[in-house]
Parts: structure tokens; C-alpha cells; sequence
């Protein structure tokens, strides 16, 4: 059966459909006018773009253009942008909040007049999309106090993603150091969300400091893994999936299973990384299935084992690993040469490199 599809607008059409009584039609037009902005027509169509932002009718074409100079990176259009963040309908503030972030270099004094308006606003959601943009904009100290004090916010969801910003500039691996005071007052900020109400809130509080060695968040994390419920941030749960097998937290084996092999969570996206996490705190089962897999008819099923067996530091896998090393038949090669270093990093030294030590 064939199903017609429509071409792209062409200019004329596009400049033609952006006047067009009907909203909808309008709104649809908007995409066009970026995907235009890359060529010869940029400066006409990023000039149709504030135009909708600033004058058109209807709320939703008004929140588009403002999404859309972000995506055709119209940092030209900063003032009006910055215009639509401080005044108007909240939906259109809240996306001329998400291009402003994007598109401001940090520092740039009349973005962070904007900002800091948004970061007290009464709405929520005014609340969050600052923060974010904050994130980019800010620099030490002055992200600090705006961060402590989104970690007390009434709201859930910015408290949660204030922890996310915590996390990312001041714990992940490879970011800056900060001062050691800096980070004590946001680590505390955190402990105060251990027993949040929303349990999304508590367990993105709980990654960061149980690697900075809080017994506390680490007993919130194993509970929060062995919960009848999974997270709803797929992405948080990956990670404290991947906290335990790093700090040897066995007690969130219950959750760990669950997961790896189907219980009362059902099936889980997060399966492979659970089976590598119980592969990494030993458990039998998980071993064996990722060797088993090895041989599998299936050259994805092997691939996918590789890596497994390489992320859970199996060392039994090392002889199966070898014979794949160089065939492509039998699995990708550069997971294959991946997974061998890994298992190389991971291996205690031998006598002879222990005396040249």
C-alpha cells in the first residue's frame, strides 16, 4: 500500500505558511524556517523567527520560535530572547529560558539578569529551566548559593535536578576541583535529601555521596535497588546499579536478581547491566551466563558477551576471549581487543613487575 508523504516546504512556501491565519499551520512552518536558517536565507529567516517570538498570537508558535533560534544556534537573537525570558506568558519564558542557555556564552551580563529573575520566580517550572540554563552560565562561586538553595526548593523536580547539577559539576570524575569548602556545603545540602519524600530526589542525592563515602547514602542506595519499584529515572538507576558492583554493595542483591533475570520488577532495560554488576561482586549465575553467551549461534549475543564479560572483569572469560581475538565471524574485534585490556587493567601485577616496583 502506499502511503503519500509530504515534501519538504520549499522557501516560498515556507515564508507563505508562517502568515497563515491558522495556528497550526504556522506552528508547523517554524521547523522549516531552521532548516532554511542553514543556507543562503539565514539572516531572513532567523529575522521570521524573532518576529513569531515577539509578535504572534498564539502561545504555542510563540514557545517554537523560541526552541527554534536555539536549534538553528541564532545567537544573534540573544536580546529577544532575553526579552521573552523576562516578560509574557510562562510557557513562552520557560523555552526562551532553554535558548538562552544554550545559546549565551557564560557570563553574558544580561542572560544572568534573566536568570536570577527565573531562579525566584513563583512557577516551578520557571525554577527548573533557570537552574539548568544556570548550569552552563555560572561559573564558581556564584552557581553555589543558586544550587543550595534549589536543593531546599519546594518542588520535587528541582530539587532532583539541582542534585544532578551537584553531582556533575562538583563529584563526576574529570570535573574541575572546586574548594574544598565549596564542596562540603553542597555534600551537606545533599545529606539533607537522603530522606526526601520523593524517592527520585533521594536516590540522585545518594549517588554522589556514597562515593564520597557516606554509609548513610550508600544503605539508600542498596534500598532504593531493592525496592518493589523501580526508579523512575532509568538513567539513576543504571547508575546506582553500577555503584554497587563498584563499592562490592551485596546487599542490593535482591534487586540486582530481580532485574537480571526477571521477578517482581519484570523485565528490565537495565538486565545486561544488572548481570554485570552481580558478575562483578561474584555471583555464580551471572558468570556463567555471560561465558555460556560466549559461545552463543548468535554473533550479536557474542558480541554483547564480550562486553559484559569485559565491564565485569571476568577473568575466566580471558582463554574464550583469545580464541575470538581477530576473527570477525565470531565477534566485533575492537570489543573483543576492549574487553582483553580491561581484563589486563583489572589483573593483580605479577612477581616479576611487583620487583621492579
Amino acid at each position: 500500500m502506499y502511503i503519500w508523504s509530504p515534501l519538504p516546504r520549499s522557501l516560498a512556501a515556507t515564508f507563505r505558511d508562517v502568515q497563515s491565519r491558522k495556528p497550526h499551520v504556522r506552528l508547523s512552518a517554524v521547523a522549516d524556517l531552521v532548516r532554511w536558517a542553514e543556507g543562503e536565507e539565514r539572516e531572513r529567516c532567523i529575522a521570521e523567527l524573532v518576529q513569531l517570538l515577539g509578535r504572534d498570537p498564539d502561545l504555542e508558535v510563540r514557545a517554537a520560535a523560541a526552541l527554534a533560534l536555539a536549534d538553528a544556534a541564532a545567537a544573534e537573537s540573544l536580546g529577544p530572547l532575553i526579552a521573552a525570558a523576562e516578560h509574557g506568558s510562562p510557557r513562552v519564558r520557560q523555552m526562551a529560558l532553554v535558548a538562552i542557555g544554550e545559546l549565551a556564552e557564560p557570563g553574558e551580563p544580561g542572560a544572568l539578569i534573566a536568570l536570577r529573575a527565573s531562579l525566584r520566580s513563583e512557577l516551578p517550572a520557571l525554577r527548573f529551566q533557570a537552574l539548568v540554563a544556570a548550569h552552563r552560565l555560572l561559573e564558581e562561586p556564584a552557581l553555589q548559593p543558586e544550587l543550595e538553595r534549589a536543593l531546599a526548593d519546594d518542588e520535587a523536580k528541582v530539587r532532583y535536578v539541582a542534585c544532578r547539577i551537584a553531582e556533575e559539576r562538583y563529584f563526576a570524575p574529570g570535573s574541575v576541583a572546586k574548594p574544598a569548602a565549596a564542596c562540603a556545603a553542597v555534600l551537606a545540602a545533599l545529606s539533607e535529601l537522603l530522606g526526601d519524600p520523593d524517592p527520585a530526589v533521594a536516590l540522585a542525592a545518594a549517588i554522589p555521596l556514597a562515593r564520597s563515602g557516606s554509609e548513610r547514602a550508600r544503605d539508600c542506595v542498596v534500598k532504593a535497588l531493592n525496592r518493589s519499584r523501580g526508579s523512575a529515572q532509568l538513567e539513576d538507576e543504571q547508575a546506582a546499579i553500577e555503584l554497587c558492583a563498584d563499592l562490592g554493595l551485596r546487599a542490593a542483591g535482591p534487586g540486582l536478581m530481580a532485574r537480571a533475570w526477571g521477578g517482581w520488577l519484570g523485565a528490565s532495560p537495565l538486565a545486561f547491566q544488572a548481570r554485570v554488576a552481580l558478575a562483578r561482586l561474584g555471583d555464580a549465575r551471572a558468570c556463567g551466563h555471560i561465558l555460556r553467551e560466549l559461545s552463543s549461534w548468535s554473533r550479536d549475543t557474542r558480541t554483547r558477551a564480550v562486553a559484559a564479560a569485559g565491564q565485569a572483569r571476568l577473568e575466566t572469560a580471558r582463554q574464550r576471549l583469545l580464541e575470538m581475538r581477530g576473527d570477525e565471524r565470531q565477534a566485533d574485534p575492537e570489543s573483543v581487543s576492549e574487553a582483553l585490556r580491561a581484563l589486563d587493567l583489572a589483573a593483580p601485577p605479577s612477581r616479576s613487575e611487583l620487583g621492579r616496583s
